[in-house]
């Protein structure tokens, strides 16, 4: 089946007449002197070719796909081995009706330039890459000069992300083949080392777990880590972006992982929090809290389907959240707030209702995040979340994930000794589907 060429045609429908749209190579990072980051291509090239190599760029007319790619060179490929070369990008991109030209890399600037001539219409994303914003720049200022002779040049230029951000919103069977896989295989190493924890009698490292997952990523097939890893040890869980790895948990604490692998380019992202040794080392307190997440989970996942926005998920799982720490008593004696504003430092309050609690968004000194964010290519994939203003509804193919949490950080001196330091978070790959949803990473235990 001609996947990449069915996608480039649909991109084609999207364009309008007398247009071209381009899709410079991403550059390589270098790290630092003469060693470079891992390749990996952008998303959006990656999504109509299925290829990560260095220079592959893509011209696009309503009519043509014209390609840039390195050529096979046995003295450069001894070094970094071999590339796709032009045969097998020709055969990758082939669909009927598709004209396809191979190019050499080197060339993407000068066919470029020749190819804006007659086109009315450019899409391409300027501010991504500084260096090439300037050549294109000129080249149309340039062509603009040349007017006079009857020349005509892009006067209108569009981001190439209006349409290929809505093409990669919606999933098609490649896309989430992949997808499965990466959440098959994420879900496998976070249930091993679920289990270590749970079963440990002794503190365990940071560095120690992480290593383990990251291993069992790898040795499953993965193609690299979706994003870098979370494993965050007691009181670690209540920073949301940890990146560290020299902590410990000791029985009874907390162990929040946040982790997920990509295949063929797909992300996988998943967040399960255990406790070291497991459940009967654990207080009360964190078994009430945890199965609050994980209640607002369940009910902000089903409420993942066509016709709900994603505010709406928000939503559930706010409210699931709010009324059970009203419960507990945790809004009994919080910083004040008033509609807008910030905590007020040194002011305390007792909340008086859920619905107080939720008017002036009490809740987010526990709960300071969203519940959902599109997943695909990147790991925060693309696509509109609004339209007209209001939140936009869900759709048949589009997937997100459902990740509610609660954070006690350890200087929250308002609250109890035995609540602060604990973080708490439950994350699952959702795609919405015609009759309801599929959880993507339901193999994964809770």
């Amino acid at each position: 089946m001609p996947i990449y060429g069915n996608r480039i045609q649909r991109v084609q429908k999207h364009m309008q007449p007398d247009s071209i749209l381009l899709l410079p190579a991403a550059p390589a990072a270098i790290r630092n002197h003469d060693t470079h980051f891992p390749y990996r291509g952008h998303s959006n090239t990656l999504y109509l070719t299925g290829v990560n190599e260095e220079e592959l760029a893509l011209l696009i007319t309503p009519q043509t796909v014209h390609f840039f790619a390195q050529t096979r060179n046995p003295e450069r490929e001894r070094w970094v081995g071999k590339v796709k070369g032009h045969d097998f990008l020709c055969e990758q991109l082939a669909a009927p009706g598709l004209d396809i030209f191979a190019h050499d890399a080197a060339d993407f600037k000068k066919v470029s330039g020749d190819l804006f001539k007659g086109c009315k219409i450019l899409y391409y994303d300027f501010g991504v890459y500084a260096d090439l914003d300037r050549h294109f720049l000129t080249a149309l200022n340039e062509m603009a000069n040349l007017s006079r002779r009857g020349a005509v040049a892009p006067r209108t230029i569009i981001r190439a992300a209006e349409i290929l951000h809505e093409c990669r919103l919606f999933k098609d069977e490649a896309d989430l083949a992949a997808m499965r896989r990466a959440a098959a295989i994420s879900s496998a190493a976070h249930n091993l080392v679920g289990d270590f924890i749970a079963g440990a009698q002794s503190p365990l490292p940071e560095y120690e777990i992480k290593a383990m997952l990251e291993r069992e990523f790898m040795h499953a097939g993965a193609d690299r880590l979706a994003y870098p890893s979370i494993v965050a040890a007691g009181e670690n869980a209540t920073v949301l972006h940890y990146e560290g790895s020299a902590g410990s948990a000791a029985p009874g604490d907390f162990v929040l992982i946040d982790a997920g692998c990509e295949v063929e380019g797909y992300a996988s992202d998943i967040t399960r929090t255990t406790a070291v040794g497991g459940w009967g080392k654990a207080t009360g307190i964190q078994r009430e809290l945890y199965d609050l997440v994980l209640a607002a989970q369940r009910a902000a996942t089903q409420k993942t389907r066509v016709g709900t926005s994603v505010d709406e998920v928000h939503h559930a799982a706010v409210q699931v959240l709010t009324e059970g720490l009203f419960k507990l008593g945790l809004f009994n004696n919080v910083p004040l707030r008033r509609q807008g504003e910030k905590p007020l430092t040194g002011q305390l309050t007792k909340v008086a209702s859920v619905e107080q609690a939720i008017e002036l968004e009490y809740y987010n000194l526990f709960y300071m995040h969203r519940t959902s964010h599109y997943l695909g290519l990147d790991v925060h994939d693309v696509g509109d979340y609004f339209t007209a203003g209001k939140s936009r509804c869900l759709e048949p193919g589009m997937v997100i994930t459902v990740e509610p949490g609660l954070y006690f950080p350890p200087e929250y001196d308002f609250l109890s000794a035995e609540v602060r330091g604990i973080g708490i978070r439950i994350e699952d790959d959702v795609l919405v589907t015609e009759k309801g949803n599929e959880v993507l990473t339901s193999a994964c235990r809770s």
